[in-house]
Parts: structure tokens; C-alpha cells; sequence
């Protein structure tokens, strides 16, 4: 190992014109390397993975991803004018993996707030502990991915998170398949929210709470509230079917292993 990073690696943002895969060895050894450290992105040719942008983002923020900055860091790798531009951007353009960054985005969230990720067996299934996380789109867990894309063990039932981006629609609102759900994203479109049929209809569809960035919530509950429509914006169990992001790792922490009826 100390050999393959002497010859393709030898200083920091310097491209070596040396060929990284001499044999099929020195393939499999770059992809493990690329797991343990994924800032290698930034000097290879390799299009990067969702976790080394997520990473990435990190890099850039300064420090890890949680729940008062993961909007933050949605934004970095999402950029658009006015948003800051990843300070460590990696060599190779990001291919189509926007869904499950926003996944991995909402892991290391969980991960901040002390629900870290399980691991996988030799057989691919998740090796469960207690507090943790699955990621459904991993291992064995992918036959189940239409149900959501994070699942956090709790009783009754299981809660299962579906990430999702800016925009919600009806995407959100059937995710849930009448399980116990909780929706987490990066809404922008605070209309799609504060309708009463609209809040009924997330609550019907198994919703216990909707996570979204602080200027959305701010804006739907400042319509819902001049509507007098309050009464609908809580869930099954009283509480507020909407929040702010800032909230979501510390309700995960508390209901992890536990009741789903104190979220």
C-alpha cells in the first residue's frame, strides 16, 4: 500500500501522469483506499461516490455534517449563484448519484446525533446495534428500497425516512406507504406544504413528522398560522407534523430503540 501511494500520490494536488491501475490488484487496492480515504477524489480521474461528497462537503464546511448544517452542505454540492463552491472539488464530475447523497447527507446527520450507520455482515445484511441506522439502499437492504431510503429500529413499528430534494410533490406524499414515515429534505417550495387537505393527506399516508430547511418552515408556518389552519399542522400523536431540520437528529436520538408515539 505504501508503495502504490509513493508512485500515483507523491504531493498533495499534483497530477502524476503515471497509470494508477498496473494490474488488477492495484485496482481493488485504489477502490479500498478510495473507501478509507475518499479526499483522493480531488487527484484521480474516478468519478466520485455519494460518501466521498459527502465528505467533500465537510472539507468545505470545516466540519462534520449535522442538523444545523446539513442544508448547508445540500447546498455546496448542489451549488447555484449565491451558494459557496466546494473548496476541495473532486477531479471527476459527480455522475448521477444526486439521490443517494442526499441519503448519505441524512446518514451523517444521524451519525452526528448518535444513531450511527450499521454496518454489513459477511452476508450483506446490516449488523444491527442499538442506537442505529440502515441505509436501504445497501447490502441485502435494497430489495426493500421502495419503502423509503433510511430506516431507524423503533416500536411499534420501524421508522422509515424518505429523502427527498427541493421539490416535493406527490413523491413525498406516497413514499410513506402507509408506514410509519418521516420526510426529510431540502423543500424550497413552502406552497406545497400549507394547505389543510395537503397536511391530511401526509398524516393519512403514515407521516409523523416532515423535516425541512428553516426558511421553508418559517414561511409555511407563518401561511398556515394566518390561515388558522394550526389544528391541522399536528401529527397522530399532538405534535408538530412540521419542523425544521435543526431538529431532526436530536428526535432521532430520542426515539431510536424506543416509541415512535414521542415523536
Amino acid at each position: 500500500m505504501a508503495a502504490f501511494l509513493d508512485a500515483n500520490f507523491r504531493a498533495v494536488g499534483t497530477w502524476t501522469s503515471a497509470a494508477l491501475f498496473t494490474s488488477p490488484l492495484n485496482r481493488a487496492m485504489l477502490k479500498r483506499l478510495l473507501e478509507y480515504c475518499p479526499c483522493l477524489f480531488t487527484q484521480i480521474e474516478v468519478s466520485p461516490t455519494a460518501r466521498a461528497v459527502v465528505h467533500l462537503c465537510e472539507l468545505t464546511l470545516g466540519t462534520r455534517v449535522d442538523s444545523s448544517n446539513v442544508h448547508d452542505a445540500f447546498l455546496i454540492q448542489h451549488p447555484r449563484p449565491g451558494t459557496p463552491a466546494m473548496a476541495y472539488p473532486p477531479r471527476e464530475a459527480v455522475r448521477n448519484i444526486g439521490g443517494t447523497i442526499m441519503e448519505f447527507l441524512c446518514s451523517e446527520v444521524l451519525a452526528s446525533a448518535g444513531v450511527p450507520l450499521m454496518a454489513l455482515d459477511g452476508d450483506n445484511w446490516p449488523r444491527w446495534q442499538m442506537p442505529g441506522h440502515i441505509i436501504m439502499n445497501e447490502g441485502r437492504m435494497q430489495a426493500l428500497k421502495a419503502f423509503g431510503g433510511i430506516l431507524i429500529p423503533c416500536a411499534p413499528t420501524n421508522l422509515v425516512i424518505s429523502v427527498k430534494s427541493e421539490a416535493a410533490r406527490e413523491r413525498l406524499l406516497y413514499s410513506s406507504n402507509s408506514i410509519e414515515g418521516v420526510g426529510f429534505g431540502f423543500f424550497n417550495q413552502p406552497e406545497e406544504f400549507w394547505t389543510s387537505s395537503r397536511m391530511a393527506l401526509f398524516k393519512r399516508m403514515g407521516f409523523s413528522a416532515i423535516y425541512m430547511p428553516d426558511a421553508t418552515h418559517s414561511a409555511v408556518m407563518a401561511r398556515v398560522v394566518d390561515d388558522g389552519r394550526e389544528r391541522h399542522a399536528v401529527n397522530l400523536n399532538g405534535a408538530d407534523l412540521y419542523r425544521p431540520l435543526a431538529q431532526f437528529g436530536g428526535d432521532m436520538r430520542r426515539v431510536v430503540g424506543r416509541s415512535t408515539l414521542e415523536l
